[in-house]
């Protein structure tokens, strides 16, 4: 059986009852028994322990845990996706693929040419969704740190959410070329356009705020796959 990980926030050494979804997960899910062990990670402090069940529970587990040590498995290095919402489940995936490749940030943005809208009684939720899909998706690759999860008011707040040293913008229409703009540096932020892709005002927009247009080829790809192939080339960047 693959090591069992589960996001705990406040993590510390000593004998703790846990939250009804953890040990639902644990006791329900994964059907944990007392003597079981398991590894517990703090997202935010970036640490983990061994630990152990103690009484099984579906909806209250007590749990002893062990030393605490820094995370094996963290992003050393800013990776931000400004992803424009999409539709259906594509953003659940952009989000659970970008967890999985190393982002550290990801934006949801509203675009001109985003087919959904998302209003503030429902950006709240759609945000704690991505941000459990993004957590999820950590336990699940052994990440310790899953990204930061934010839906941007505007395209222009957004843009100015992603901080990194190197930005660029995709765009199948520009001249520059995204594997040479990657080399030589490892702190990156990606702006990704909707199905109909961004605007001359973004594009525009993007420049002032410090993005290069690039393109990945000739091939025509869907926002979600572009979303995989640049965080992609910069895992196999990072491991050459």
């Amino acid at each position: 059986m693959a090591e069992v990980r589960t996001p705990i926030a406040g993590l510390g050494p000593g004998a703790r009852t846990l939250g009804g979804e953890t040990s639902a997960y644990l006791c329900r899910v994964l059907r944990l028994r007392d003597g079981d062990r398991f590894v517990a990670f703090d997202p935010a402090a970036r640490t983990e322990a061994d630990a152990s069940i103690d009484e099984a529970s579906p909806t209250a587990a007590r749990v002893t845990i062990g030393p605490l040590r820094p995370a094996a498995v963290v992003a050393h290095a800013p990776l931000v996706l400004v992803y424009a919402l999409a539709k259906g489940d594509k953003v659940d995936a952009v989000v659970r693929d970008a967890t999985e490749l190393g982002a550290t940030h990801v934006v949801l943005a509203p675009t001109a040419r985003s087919v959904v809208k998302i209003d503030d009684a429902k950006g709240a939720a759609k945000a704690d969704r991505w941000r459990r899909i993004a957590e999820q998706a950590a336990r699940q690759s052994g990440r310790a740190d899953p990204p930061r999860v934010d839906l941007a008011h505007t395209f222009a707040d957004a843009l100015a959410m992603a901080a990194a040293d190197v930005k660029l913008l995709l765009d199948p229409h520009a001249e520059g070329r995204l594997g040479p703009a990657l080399h030589g540096h490892r702190s990156f932020a990606f702006a990704i356009g909707p199905e109909g892709g961004f605007t001359e005002a973004e594009i525009a927009a993007a420049r002032t705020a410090g993005f290069t247009p690039v393109t990945l080829g000739p091939f025509v790809l869907r926002t979600e796959t572009v979303a995989a192939a640049v965080l992609g080339a910069v895992r196999i960047l990072e491991t050459a």
